[in-house]
């Protein structure tokens, strides 16, 4: 679709001003033409910024659910301002929802690389440990089904990856991308589909659960994601034993490393036990980032490092139970500097996958004492 300069796409957004406590509310003009953005105060009924171009900022990253960095603010787009946006970016952008079954946990990397290829983007994660009750209620619609029974005791038997996934009209082309629900049947007829290629043999054991239609993407992405942040939700993986933790960063995630990070460490002599997205605000950063403080060189730079776009922090066990977990996964992870870990340490995370001394692709946590306090931060205080 072609723009011109007056063209614009209009949403609603908010921003939580941390040091007045207070929620501000803002219409958002977004120009295709340009790339340029403008913000209005509803509360104050001004405008807030003149239209101004942002870096990096391009119309595949304006949609809702989606968090922007405007001047050091993470605007988070909470609904469409009127009919037209929502006629031209509703199926550019729709959201839609899948479930990782357990049988995929140890190809988890490899199946985030295959979504990302496929033109999907991933808005929310989160590996959760489901209850019997939990399955019913996740597939209600789904009730006097023959196979249910046998889906339940699947999905309770190991840990399940919720994903929100946004693409152009994508809850039909989700469904498309996976195939047949029996990968018997996939292989058959559909050899390049997600089922075909990672099923096993069953409906039960096919890799994946995919929302039937826009409402249904809606529930169950809710069910896991709720946008009242009181609403229970299902309970994290987390074990905080003998692990410890590891953040993939906004950069990392942006450029489509995410999922080859993951294979590198599950194709080591690491397992992931629990995974989450989050969007960090500058407060939550620094807040996490406390003990570096005058001690880093340029702090500015490793704050703007984790708040850059969504981060993924993992807790990472060791697959033998004697390993020092912490200790062996700093030597994987290398040198903070991705430079110089490419020069004396060519095969660690840094190395791999890092830019820079601050873009360097991954945190883990420096001292062994920290473990604990850097999960919890993270999967107990701001898990929701």
């Amino acid at each position: 679709m072609e723009f011109d300069y007056n063209d614009k796409l209009s949403f609603l957004a908010e921003w939580y001003d941390y040091d007045s406590s207070y929620k501000k509310r803002f219409v958002l003009n977004f120009h295709p033409s340009d790339n340029t953005l403008e913000l209005y105060d509803r509360d104050l009924n001004r405008t807030y910024l003149k239209r101004t171009k942002m870096d990096n900022l391009e119309l595949k990253d304006v949609f809702v659910g989606n968090t922007l960095r405007i001047y050091g603010r993470q605007v988070r787009i909470t609904d469409y301002a009127d009919c037209r946006t929502e006629n031209i970016i509703g199926h550019t952008k729709q959201h839609t929802f899948a479930l990782i079954k357990p049988e995929l946990l140890p190809k988890l990397g490899e199946v985030i690389t295959e979504i990302q290829r496929r033109g999907f983007q991933i808005c929310n994660m989160k590996m959760a440990n489901l209850t019997r009750k939990e399955v019913l209620d996740l597939f209600e619609p789904y009730k006097g089904d023959s196979f249910l029974p046998f889906i339940l005791e699947h999905l309770i038997s190991g840990s399940v990856v919720a994903v929100e996934l946004v693409g152009d009209n994508a809850v039909a082309r989700w469904l498309e991308v996976l195939g047949p629900d029996d990968p018997l049947e996939a292989r058959k007829d559909a050899p390049n589909s997600l089922r075909a290629i990672y099923g096993s043999d069953s409906r039960v054991m096919n890799g994946f659960h995919a929302s039937r239609d826009v409402t249904s993407a809606i529930r169950e992405a809710e069910f896991f994601f709720p946008k009242d942040k009181t609403k229970k939700v299902p309970e994290t993986s987390v074990l905080l034993k003998n692990t410890t933790c590891a953040v993939v960063k906004p950069h990392a995630i942006l450029e489509g490393k995410l999922g080859h990070i993951i294979s590198a460490i599950n194709d080591s002599h690491y397992r992931i036990n629990a995974l989450q997205m989050f969007y960090l605000s500058n407060a939550n950063a620094d807040e996490f980032l406390e003990v570096y403080k005058g001690i880093v060189e340029d702090y500015h730079a490793l704050l703007q490092s984790f708040v850059d776009g969504p981060c993924v922090t993992l807790e990472i066990a060791g697959k033998n139970k004697e390993m020092d977990v912490h200790g062996e996964f700093r030597m994987f992870c290398g040198p903070a500097d991705s430079d110089i870990a490419r020069q004396i340490r060519p095969a660690t995370l840094r190395a791999r996958f890092g830019c820079d001394k601050y873009k360097n692709a991954v945190h883990c946590t420096d001292l062994p004492e920290d473990t604990v306090l850097e999960l919890e931060y993270f999967f107990k205080i701001l898990k929701d």
